[in-house]
């Protein structure tokens, strides 16, 4: 899949989060937004994937994007990283501010707004400029390539969390075998002493 198609669904993905912090889309969103009726574990869920791909979409663009674009020697390309590199250091900052804060928080409405105003600001310029010159200046070939390595690299984070549960699974089946063990042979003791008082 071409890359300039996956960082477009990676910020589709990155709207529905900030309209579902709000209360979802729709008739029901907007008045739920409006009355202020979003439930809290709806928010805090919304804030944590909003955190998580935010920091996960600059990575890539970072590590795998904006190198490839810049090795064209595009000058205007150049300069349109160059601004969307000061607009993820901007992003990073608000997100670390954002991150661990609690959904009754009275400054979280407004620092979501903030951080969706950031966010709008710079898929207007990634999608208006940068992306069309990318799709003029790259061969077809190349953009594939890098939706190919964008992909693997969103793979990345979701294997390791599964692998992470999984040891964590066995680890937790480990301890709970042991603490079995140890509370049979605490049994037995104890049946052991009753034998033992009764003679």
């Amino acid at each position: 899949m071409d890359v300039i198609e996956i960082v477009r669904k990676d910020h589709d993905r990155v709207e529905e989060l900030f309209s579902r912090y709000h209360g979802g889309s729709g008739i029901t969103g907007l008045v739920k937004g409006l009355i202020g009726n979003v439930p809290a574990r709806q928010r805090r869920t919304a804030v944590e994937g909003l955190c998580r791909e935010l920091d996960l979409h600059a990575r890539l663009e970072e590590q795998i994007l904006y190198p490839a674009a810049r090795a064209t020697a595009d000058g205007q390309l150049v300069r349109l990283i160059d601004e969307s590199l000061r607009e993820h250091a901007k992003v990073k900052e608000m997100v670390r501010e954002l991150r661990g804060r609690s959904p009754e928080a009275e400054d979280l409405d407004s620092r979501v707004n903030a951080l969706q105003e950031q966010v709008e600001h710079h898929v207007s310029a990634e999608e208006g400029e940068m992306l069309p010159r990318l799709e003029q200046v790259m061969s077809a070939e190349r953009r594939a390539e890098l939706g190919r390595r964008f992909q693997a690299g969103r793979r990345q984070p979701a294997q390791r969390a599964t692998a992470r549960r999984g040891r964590a699974a066995r680890a937790g089946g480990r301890r709970r075998t042991g603490r079995a063990t140890k509370g049979t042979r605490q049994k037995k003791r104890a049946r052991g002493r009753r034998k033992a008082q009764r003679k």
